[in-house]
């Protein structure tokens, strides 16, 4: 049963040391003028990651930038021999896991994969993350046929199921357009298999003419 189980759940991310926390990035609107800040640090025990800062919506006054108020943790890319770039495969699982303690605030689950075309580069597949709040831990299960497509921020019409074996990296971002100090608590980030799922897509995909 051990075994059985081991093969139905992995566990890609875990947050027990420095070299770990080296694994991600974190960005905010600061970098296009806006006053976000956004850390991420080890918590007091060193065992979780502490995701936390302050979300600013203040637009940059430089007559360019119309929308401000946005922060993203997100994983680096996989590389292996001679840097050459390298994906998660996660074709065997049908749902990503989360072990996660929030401040009640919304997130969105960013997950991008291998493009074919240069002008797919900012092709993202999203879902939400509602945190509770208060002390207890949250269990989070998201199936990835939940995940819909979208390019610069925008749905698209054209929707298709996640690219699972070509995953390049997977980021949260807090953008509710709430003003003020957030913080977000990591465990550790799975992929698992749930049996009860049975869904293959959750979103109409267009029939195209041969």
């Amino acid at each position: 049963m051990r075994e059985i189980m081991l093969e139905q759940t992995r566990v890609v991310w875990e947050f027990r040391n420095q070299e770990s926390l080296e694994q991600w990035v974190v960005s905010s609107d600061e970098a296009m003028g806006g006053k976000s800040k956004i850390y991420l640090r080890l918590s007091r025990n060193n065992q979780t990651a502490l995701l936390y800062g302050n979300l600013c919506t203040e637009v940059p006054k430089d007559g360019e930038t119309r929308y401000s108020g946005y922060c993203t943790l997100r994983s680096k890319q996989l590389l292996g021999a001679f840097n050459a770039k390298t994906h998660h495969d996660w074709s065997n699982f049908n749902t990503l896991y989360l072990r996660i303690r929030g401040d009640g605030r919304p997130w969105m689950i960013n997950i991008a994969t291998e493009t074919y075309f240069q002008h797919q580069k900012n092709d993202m597949y999203n879902y939400f993350l509602y945190t509770r709040g208060g002390p207890y831990w949250q269990d989070v299960k998201i199936p990835f046929s939940k995940f819909f497509l979208t390019s610069h921020g925008r749905i698209q019409d054209d929707q298709h199921p996640l690219w699972l074996d070509k995953i390049n990296t997977l980021g949260f971002t807090l953008g509710d357009k709430v003003d003020g100090p957030f913080h977000l608590e990591i465990d550790c980030i799975g992929v698992c298999n749930d049996h009860a799922h049975t869904e293959m897509f959750a979103y109409e995909k267009y029939k195209k003419n041969p």
